[in-house]
């Protein structure tokens, strides 16, 4: 009788993490990003009027009671768009320059987070220039590079270096999502996707098997912590809501992956 021969899985798997440019991204986004041999960014995908790519979610002003959980219990900062339709490519975007968004974005936040502990120590040092350049934001393209900017503001103090690749820079074939997806794991080398559980509803296993990459869905446990406010916790925020209230230490240690799952660091 003949062995069965099993696939070989490196002790250090190639992961690949796609996800669609965000503005000033939530917990959940990081520690994929903690996870990821490379990003790639989906920057050729279709803009969404009310999805999360130009706007996050922030606290309620303090004057404002969280509401029951039958409400949303944040308010969302949103980037003005110039000339926006329905069917735009998102990489073909332009930030409304005309509108003062970027300082009136950045007062919003001090007024929402000037009070929390680490605010001002590991937040706003690196909001205020970004803003100064998000400023000066203009043209096809301005709301990319924008994007990119805010979701690589914390990379340096959460310990995160990652290789960054932008999906209109590789061969989009297939014409299925998934089949897409695990396209661009076979271009950039990858073994593994790791894939949020948004996705669940969508993607289909059997074309990741068949070209040879695992998949692997996130299983975060978002971890609960002071805000600073009476009543329930309100989930999904930016970081920058994050880092306003815990020690930067402490998220590095939130985004470390479990001893006993699939990332875990080989024994030796």
């Amino acid at each position: 009788m003949s062995e069965r021969i099993l696939p070989c899985v490196p002790s250090t798997p190639v992961v690949l993490v796609a996800e669609q440019p965000h503005y000033l991204p939530w917990l959940d986004f990081y520690e994929q990003v903690a996870r990821a041999s490379t990003l790639l960014i989906l920057d050729n995908v279709q803009w969404l009027r009310r999805g999360w790519q130009r706007r996050t979610r922030v606290a309620l002003p303090h004057p404002v009671p969280i509401p029951p959980p039958s409400e949303p219990g944040y308010q969302w900062l949103s980037i003005p768009l110039e000339g926006a339709h329905r069917d735009s490519a998102l990489s073909e975007l332009a930030v409304d320059a005309r509108q003062p968004w970027a300082r009136k974005h950045l007062q919003a936040l001090i007024t929402l987070y000037g009070r929390r502990p680490y605010f001002r120590a590991q937040v706003l040092p690196r909001l205020e220039p970004f803003y100064a350049e998000a400023a000066g934001a203009s043209g096809p393209g301005s709301l990319l590079r924008v994007l990119l900017s805010s979701m690589a503001l914390f990379y340096e103090p959460l310990g995160l270096s990652p290789t960054v690749r932008l999906a209109s820079t590789l061969e989009r074939g297939h014409p299925d999502k998934t089949g897409r997806l695990a396209s661009y794991c076979v271009q950039l080398g990858a073994d593994t996707y790791y894939s949020g559980t948004g996705s669940t509803m969508y993607l289909q296993p059997a074309l990741f098997r068949e070209a040879g990459v695992r998949l692997l869905w996130q299983r975060f446990r978002y971890p609960e912590y002071p805000q600073g406010r009476q009543g329930r916790f309100v989930y999904g925020l930016s970081l920058v809501d994050v880092l306003s209230n815990v020690p930067v230490e402490q998220v590095r240690e939130w985004l470390k992956p479990s001893p006993w799952g699939p990332f875990a660091p080989p024994a030796g």
